[in-house]
């Protein structure tokens, strides 16, 4: 992945963790929807990413949860988190719509074909 798509996708999320809001830099990590391992043409698709922090990245690469294509947080019925700040960020917000910054957008297609295989959705 380009430097200047990171940069590029940065600046379209604020720099900021997509969920939580986190805004340090070092600890966070484009996110795909559509794994770049399985779908290499969509690697730099602006549409396919989105700024997640580490931990959170982690988790929805897990399908422990995951973004439903209208925005809303959907968990799977097995995470059930030890650390508040997972129950407070991912748990307790189930259900609930992200927000996204105006130019920032993940395309419904590729949420759409990432949650079909969910056998929990």
């Amino acid at each position: 992945m380009s430097d200047a798509f990171r940069d590029a996708t940065f600046e379209r999320y604020g720099g900021a963790c997509a969920i939580t809001g986190i805004r340090e830099a070092s600890l966070l990590d484009l996110a795909h929807v559509l794994p770049r391992g399985q779908r290499p043409a969509l690697a730099e698709h602006p549409e396919n990413v989105r700024v997640l922090n580490a931990l959170h990245h982690r988790a929805f690469d897990a399908a422990l949860f995951t973004i439903a294509s209208d925005y809303r947080i959907r968990t799977s019925p097995s995470f059930d988190p030890a650390h508040p700040f997972l129950v407070e960020t991912i748990g307790e917000r189930a259900g609930e719509r992200v927000a996204l910054p105006a130019d920032a957008r993940v395309r419904d297609a590729f949420l759409d074909q990432l949650n079909a295989g969910l056998s929990w959705l």
